[in-house]
């Protein structure tokens, strides 16, 4: 029974969590073990946060966790104001890669040379036809 609790385990990939090692501390190697027990420290991270964003939204009358939650877990949960600030800066990537996929997205459109209009009649013709 303990093989399938371990294969369920959540936690990051492994990959990423090489490149992540990798980049802190290139120098040092480290240990399958230890690389198992960073990637159990992250999970048990993320659900810690996680709960006390929970119960922060909760407290906010939301089913959503929001970014604001998170920074006010962080903070309850006494963790550096750094961290806080990645956050944010985190967000911010993703909102600029999500920006960038949006435009490429609508580049894609403008590029097919026919007006949104159209297109959307022709997928209405489409879609009678079926």
């Amino acid at each position: 029974m303990a093989d399938n609790a371990a294969e369920d385990e959540v936690g990051l990939p492994q990959k990423g969590l090489n490149m992540i090692i990798k980049d802190v501390i290139p120098e040092i190697r480290i240990a399958n073990e230890s690389r198992e027990l960073f990637n159990l420290c992250c999970a048990e991270f993320v659900r810690h946060v996680a709960k006390e964003a929970q119960n922060i939204s909760s407290t906010d009358q939301r089913k959503t966790i929001y970014h604001e939650h998170v920074k006010k877990a962080l903070s309850n949960l006494n963790f550096p104001a750094d961290y806080g600030e990645a956050a944010d800066s985190v967000l911010g990537e993703c909102k600029v890669q999500a920006e960038k996929k949006l435009r490429r997205k609508n580049s894609r459109l403008d590029k097919c040379g026919i007006p949104e209009e159209e297109l959307y009649e022709m997928q209405q013709a489409l879609i009678e036809k079926m």
